[in-house]
């Protein structure tokens, strides 16, 4: 189950057969596990199954991100170190935008406000010794006063907790004791890394989700007890892998970016199955674009993101949002200028084409314009209406403009196309990648709209489109392990290293991460761990993450030595130089990652041996090209056409999920996995 703006998805699986089932419904922005329970009710009396013949269920949710984004988590108290209270307030000296203009910037707002900040008695030093013991009277009153105040959720953050967190866990109990309904979050749980502002800040913002989230997950158990299915629920993380729900709940903010993660999950397995390892994603949703550079099947990894204004520290998916999707709203600035986005009209009302009251022109209206997309979608659940489309254009940007409704529409069409581009060059112009290197893979409802467009203007060859495109993120939940990341800081220069206090910190993580599978029911073959260091060189303020190698024992000095010769490349890769022999490289953290391996399911093969595109055809439209105008467009069932066979644009192929328009010059063949491969016909074969 994938919760999106516009649409829930789901996907069910035979475990046997590897039969795959598919279904979209309208997401319930209000209460999303409304559409969460009525998908899979509707999907169950679909193919036939009953509830308790349903064994797993796994979720990508984006309840913990709009709360971020909206700004509608709980209000909550701050607990700190004694001197400390404004460390939210100075937090750091970045400035966004390319040259850092200070003059128009303004902080955003506090997630917790001064005035709910208080300070506590004790100290660790930077070795995580005790200093000055906790105040645990201060705690204790610290405690009853929020709760009087009716505050209940508190973060607790103390200074050098990442070494120690014995304070913290002290004060946790403490706080419980006189406020025992209290949400309370430490942040050597959230992250046992160092940097007291992020620690601090992503403490306060897991603190804050964390009544909305577990209600959430509590609704979505209630839910499905009442629909008599008894499989254990599982909630996908930003860093790609699953977890059991009630193990979520108390750290919601390592959800941030649940839903996403999945699709690229999806579609590093279906690129090295299209033989394209190095990949371009991009998942163009109702709302948004998330766009994702993979090499060599790995997406990139970050250990801290950016979601809205605030820098969130936890294991994340390196991927890019831009406001860019099909119901992003066209409207004139100044009453002369075009623009795309990034307000959008939802789900709630959605497009002006999809009569729920929606009055402004999205990025589907103009689709459907254009001839690109059916006026019936879903296999005919939804049906848009073209003409209310039209006057919306015409009316609100062609008459401005001086246009025709269509020259509009393909203005607001190549104008989100750049937006999209400009997003992909985000994640490989300026981190230095070459896009033209990459096959760029498009999914989610409105991936397939825009991918030969997309590709057509970064000088992209290879378009591959999944088989399932508007529902892969949804399919990516079934293919994923459960995953367990854990790490301490510990900063060693190379020329000064303590090998055997490394291997001890080690063996400390992995072990964590061990316990974590082992509640999660695996143990033994099923689970697999992998050891890592953010390293950065002498002098440096931020760190490149690096594998070290691990052995029957853990990890020794061998290993670490080979990764601190692996991190000059790494830099090197990441940022164009390094400075092997001529600085020291300092070893930041030392961590784990441990996965719960899942047998993996089963893949029905496709059989269409007496296909032909002559038999997929299933109509011929009017529709609209920026090089060749308006043509006979034929339109091509996916489920009927031909392995092997390849077909010219223009041309669209439908499916029951996603639109996929073949633009002219490129052309498509189906793989014997099903995937749609298509090529820029200037291409040498």
């Amino acid at each position: 189950m994938d919760t999106g703006g516009t649409f829930t998805d789901v996907v069910a699986v035979d475990e046997e057969t590897g039969q795959r089932h598919v279904r979209k419904t309208s997401s319930t922005p209000d209460d999303p596990s409304r559409a969460f329970s009525s998908g899979i009710r509707a999907l169950l009396a679909e193919i036939g199954v009953e509830a308790g013949e349903v064994t797993f269920i796994s979720h990508g949710t984006t309840v913990a991100t709009n709360a971020i984004l909206e700004s509608k988590y709980a209000r909550m108290g701050l607990l700190v170190t004694e001197g400390y209270r404004e460390m939210l307030e100075v937090g750091r000296q970045t400035v966004p935008g390319d040259f850092g203009d200070i003059t128009w910037w303004l902080k955003p707002a506090r997630v917790v406000p001064l005035e709910l900040v208080r300070e506590a008695g004790g100290r660790l030093t930077y070795t995580g010794d005790e200093h000055t013991p906790l105040d645990e009277e201060c705690i204790r009153e610290i405690a009853r006063e929020f709760r009087t105040m009716g505050i209940d959720a508190i973060a607790v953050s103390f200074i050098h907790s990442y070494r120690s967190p014995v304070h913290e866990q002290r004060a946790r109990a403490l706080i419980l004791e006189e406020h025992p309904e209290c949400f309370v979050s430490i942040s050597s749980d959230v992250i046992r890394e160092y940097r007291e502002y992020e620690r601090t800040l992503s403490t306060c913002l897991n603190t804050g989700l964390m009544p909305l989230v577990t209600g959430y997950i509590e609704g979505l158990e209630g839910r499905l007890a009442g629909d008599g299915i008894d499989a254990r629920l599982y909630v996908m993380k930003s860093s790609g892998g699953i977890i059991r729900a009630q193990e979520m709940a108390p750290q919601p903010i390592s959800a941030v970016l649940s839903g996403p993660a999945a699709g690229v999950v999806t579609a590093a397995y279906y690129g090295k199955a299209a033989g394209h390892p190095d990949l371009i994603t991009i998942d163009i949703g109702g709302t948004s674009t998330d766009i994702c550079l993979i090499d060599q099947g790995t997406p990139h990894m970050l250990t801290e993101g950016r979601i809205d204004v605030y820098d969130i520290k936890t294991p994340m998916i390196d991927m890019h949002t831009v406001g860019a999707g099909g119901g992003s709203i066209a409207w004139l600035a100044a009453g002369r200028s075009l623009r795309v986005g990034p307000q959008s009209a939802g789900a709630v009302p959605g497009p002006v084409c999809y009569s729920g009251g929606g009055t402004e022109p999205a990025l589907t209206d103009a689709h459907i314009v254009l001839g690109r997309v059916s006026p019936y979608l879903l296999g005919g659940e939804i049906t848009l209406d073209v003409e209310a489309a039209r006057q919306a254009i015409g009316e609100q940007i062609a008459r401005p403009l001086d246009m025709t409704v269509e020259e509009a529409a393909m203005g607001i069409l190549e104008l989100a196309t750049s937006n999209i581009a400009q997003g992909i060059n985000v994640v490989s112009v300026k981190r230095g990648r070459d896009p033209r290197d990459y096959a760029l893979m498009a999914f989610g409802g409105a991936g397939g709209l825009n991918a030969c467009l997309v590709a057509e203007s970064l000088g992209i060859k290879t378009v591959i489109v999944p088989p399932s495109p508007g529902v892969t993120s949804a399919e990516g939940l079934l293919s994923t392990d459960v995953r367990s990341d854990r790490v301490v800081t510990d900063v060693q220069r190379e020329d000064a290293l303590d090998v055997p206090r490394l291997t001890r910190e080690f063996s400390s993580v992995q072990e964590q991460v061990l316990g974590d599978l082992d509640r999660e029911g695996f143990t033994g073959d099923d689970t697999s761990v992998r050891a890592f260091a953010d390293m950065r060189y002498a002098g440096q303020a931020y760190e490149v993450r690096v594998p070290v190698e691990v052995n029957g024992h853990g990890i020794d000095e061998a290993g670490i030595r080979g990764a601190l010769k692996a991190f000059h490349r790494a830099h090197d890769d990441r940022y164009g130089y390094e400075y092997e022999g001529r600085q020291p490289v300092e070893i930041v953290n030392i961590g784990a990652t441990g996965f719960g391996l899942f047998p993996r399911l089963k893949t029905a093969s496709e059989i269409r041996e007496s296909a032909t595109w002559d038999q997929a055809r299933r109509e011929v439209r009017r529709g609209v090209f920026r090089d060749t105008g308006a043509v006979d467009l034929p339109i091509y069932e996916r489920s009927l056409a031909p392995i092997g066979e390849a077909v010219p644009g223009p041309a669209v192929i439908e499916q029951y999920d996603a639109t996929f328009v073949l633009e002219p010059g490129w052309t498509a063949t189906l793989d014997s996995v099903g995937q749609i491969i298509v090529t820029h016909d200037s291409q040498e074969a």
